[in-house]
């Protein structure tokens, strides 16, 4: 649990590395309003999710289940976003970093959903961790990322 949370952390904290959206670092858009709002607390906010996560509902039997229902409804808000955001994304970061960053977030999430499938049908608690964990890394570092026009 500790473990994860020092990952999300760090993940979380590169936003700061790049200065600039950028398709390594693409800035989510709830990470940037939390950086703006408290200055040096944005990268605790998802580590703390995560582990508020953890004790409440990994104890449950439906673990796997809980993670594959979280994982299905970011995957269906983050296509959302990019769906209403994609234009602002073509005209202030560039149609290439868009479609990057989109990719990203397709493939990431297209991975989770395997490995969360994957979990639920062979009952493997590991697994769900496992995916729950790239689920945080996923919103930490490229879900909803930031497409608007730069400060």
């Amino acid at each position: 649990m500790y473990g994860g949370a020092i990952i999300l952390a760090a993940v979380s904290g590169t936003i700061v590395l790049g200065g600039v959206p950028n398709v390594w670092t693409p800035m989510p858009f709830p990470i940037v309003l939390v950086a703006i709002l408290t200055l040096v607390l944005f990268p605790f906010v998802t580590p703390v999710l995560y582990m508020l996560v953890l004790k409440f509902l990994s104890p449950s039997i439906h673990f796997a289940k809980i993670v594959l229902g979280l994982v299905a409804t970011f995957a269906f808000l983050n296509t959302l976003y990019f769906k209403s955001s994609w234009d602002y994304g073509v005209k202030y970061q560039g149609l290439e970093h868009t479609r990057i960053v989109a990719m990203e977030n397709a493939i990431g999430f297209g991975l989770l959903t395997v490995v969360a499938v994957i979990a639920l049908v062979t009952d493997s608690r590991k697994l769900a961790y496992a995916a729950n964990l790239l689920l945080f890394v996923l919103l930490s570092w490229c879900a909803f990322p930031y497409l608007g026009e730069l400060p």
